[in-house]
């Protein structure tokens, strides 16, 4: 059996959801660990010979095409079962209209829960909005959930179930089963697993540039304390862009502004998937790269959006800092040292090689596989050798 992980790199948006979907093709579940529905992952599927774009926010990026393949969501997430309603009827309805065949829960029975998650309730939602915080909350009701889990007063998956709620009752009624995840550990044992992270490591709780920071475990840590601590991973996957976004508030040592930032970002399409804001843009930051791969146990990296930056001359990219980090509060009022990296015009020619290879040997994880456009063509499997 083959175990994975998919996890963000630096502060999130990095296009983990793609790679996810596309990776997923040789893998029996597709497992989301952490987060709720805050993370906005986009996919493209070919439906009836027609590439249409997906946002999962809470279900895992798995290919509900694939008639075989499940996907859980785990304990230390915190679920609005009401939207993961949402979505799965949404996709549901639109098999419907493109296939012109009744779904009758094609995609909500492979969708298990696991019920001794946390749930986001209407309250949660309201107080995210009247706190209208500046960190970058999607005001989605996450941290006021997770606010409650810490502080005792929280309710689960399976108190609802056992409450009759609406939302719980729908989604039993349309064929989502509701396993603990030991329940499922002998399929689990005998299955190929994906984990998908929601979020990036610069935004993780413990080792993040707090407070600027998510309220989930964003690294390999997150796995093991969703239940899954007898799960040997075989690899971990870091995703990262070519160069670096970043929404609300909180330090960006690379952040460019004016003219360079907004052409870039129209280029890129950088707007979140789930609230349509702005990315904050920059250039790549490899220290802070380097120390995230550190902190989340990465093994390879895949960086996406080598297309973005097409018929550049060169490419900048931080290759130092006045001190290396060896914590998140390295990352304020630090300063970059740059290195002007040759541009490229395809996805693998010998000057995007050379900018991959020297990104690999820098962080200590080679470059794994590139991505570039919105197809599963666009992304090339590559062997880059690192050497420090």
């Amino acid at each position: 059996m083959s175990n994975i992980a998919v996890l963000g790199t630096l502060y999130g948006d990095e296009g983990k959801g793609r790679i996810v979907h596309y990776m997923s093709k040789d893998y029996d579940w597709v497992i989301r660990f952490n987060g709720g529905a805050n993370a906005g992952h986009t996919i493209y599927r070919m439906i009836n010979g027609e590439r249409k774009k997906y946002i999962h926010n809470l279900l895992p990026s798995f290919d509900w095409t694939k008639p075989n393949q499940k996907a859980f969501l785990a304990q230390r997430m915190v679920i609005d079962l009401e939207q993961l309603y949402n979505e799965i009827h949404a996709i549901e309805i639109d098999i419907f209209k493109t296939t012109e065949k009744p779904c009758n829960g094609c995609v909500a029975k492979r969708v298990y829960v696991d019920p001794d998650a946390f749930v986001v309730l209407p309250k949660h939602k309201e107080e995210d909005k009247a706190k209208n915080g500046h960190i970058g909350s999607t005001n989605r009701g996450i941290g006021p959930a997770y606010k409650d889990k810490v502080n005792r007063s929280g309710k689960r998956v399976k108190d609802l179930i056992k409450e009759n709620n609406r939302a719980a009752w729908n989604l039993k009624r349309m064929g989502v089963q509701f396993k603990h995840a030991l329940e499922l550990r002998d399929e689990f044992e005998n299955s190929n697993l994906l984990f998908e992270g929601a979020q990036g490591a610069m935004i993780d709780l413990n080792h993040g540039v707090y407070p600027f920071v998510s309220c989930s475990d964003t690294t390999i840590g997150g796995i093991y304390s969703s239940g899954f601590a007898w799960v040997k991973l075989d690899k971990v996957y870091g995703i990262t862009k070519a160069y670096m976004t970043k929404v609300g508030e909180g330090p960006f040592p690379t952040e460019l502004f004016g003219d360079e930032a907004e052409n870039l970002r129209k280029i890129g399409g950088e707007y979140g998937a789930t609230t349509g804001r702005p990315r904050r843009i920059g250039w790549l930051d490899l220290p802070m790269l380097k120390y995230a791969c550190a902190k989340s146990g990465i093994t390879d990296l895949i960086v996406t959006k080598m297309d973005i930056l097409y018929g550049m001359d060169s490419v900048p990219v931080c290759s130092a800092y006045d001190k290396e980090p060896v914590s998140a509060s390295n990352f304020y009022d630090t300063k970059c040292q740059y290195l002007k990296m040759p541009g490229w015009n395809e996805p693998y020619d010998d000057t995007s090689k050379s900018f991959l290879n020297f990104i690999g040997s820098y962080a200590g994880c080679p470059v794994n596989m590139i991505s570039c456009g919105v197809s599963d063509e666009d992304i090339f499997g590559i062997t880059i050798p690192n050497k420090r």
